[in-house]
């Protein structure tokens, strides 16, 4: 099975909100997660989840730290996922890969249909901080 590199983005605004955004694609129509994509070829993880949330979010995020790391293997491929808290540094998000985005509590996100990756953060979520 082929393997791809994927990377996400947990902001969390002062308000210890997350941001989620309902995806805007063939494969995930409708489907809440947090932002990310692929890692392209000589990027590293945290390259990647900057430029990511540049061109999802049109905002500049900084990494405040690694949170954890884990396959999806519900595709054709397996996803390795590296998942980073982050904030916003500058800039307001605009859903340029989404329908929409909002912020919500730690444990609101269970009212949304979420990919299987996202729901394993979330799940790995709950049990922190």
């Amino acid at each position: 099975m082929k393997k791809l590199d994927v990377v996400c983005a947990v902001i969390e605004n002062d308000e210890k909100k997350l941001l989620i955004a309902k995806r805007n694609s063939k494969v995930a129509d409708g489907i809440w997660e947090f932002a990310g994509g692929k890692v392209e070829a000589g990027e590293t993880y945290e390259a990647a989840c900057i430029r990511e949330c540049r061109e999802e979010l049109n905002v500049d995020i900084e990494i405040d730290r690694f949170l954890l790391d884990f396959y999806d293997d519900d595709f054709s491929v397996s996803i390795h996922v590296h998942a980073y808290k982050a904030h916003i540094v500058s800039g307001e998000p605009e859903f340029r890969a989404h329908y929409e985005g909002i912020w919500v509590k730690r444990n609101e996100p269970y009212d949304y249909e979420f990919q299987t990756a996202d729901r394993c953060l979330l799940d790995y979520l709950q049990t922190q901080e």
